[in-house]
């Protein structure tokens, strides 16, 4: 087998050696040209509904025990769309539920990430 020698390619200007597979880019392209850098935070999303808070300043979340060992998680003091906030809460929780003019019902316990979830909406 024949040995093949890489020689390295000088890519700096002052002569030292450059290992870079980039090296050969060097010089190629505009100085300051950049692509647009998405927000690493995504802004508030617009919401077609609102979560009313309790007088001591909670969400109204509750816990109900069904006939069966059925556990809901209910969100009362819902204006606006409550189908829009079943949505959100099925694909958050995995679990059915069912919307009502004022609340929502969601199947399981649910309240921790319910309550997250609403805080970090900002409602």
């Amino acid at each position: 087998m024949k040995d093949k020698k890489l020689e390295p390619k000088t890519g700096s200007q002052d002569g030292s050696v450059d290992t870079s597979p980039f090296a050969q880019l060097l010089g190629k392209f505009p100085e300051g040209t950049t692509a647009p850098v998405a927000p690493l935070l995504p802004s508030k999303p617009k919401s077609s509904f609102q979560v009313g808070r309790t007088r001591k300043g909670g969400y109204p979340i509750f816990l109900e025990k069904r006939p069966g060992g059925k556990t809901m998680t209910i969100i009362r003091n819902v204006s606006g769309d409550a189908d829009a906030l079943l949505t959100l809460l099925k694909k958050r929780c995995a679990a059915g539920g069912k919307a009502f003019e004022d609340w929502v019902e969601v199947q399981g316990d649910h309240c921790a990430k319910v309550q997250s979830m609403l805080r970090e909406m900002g409602l």
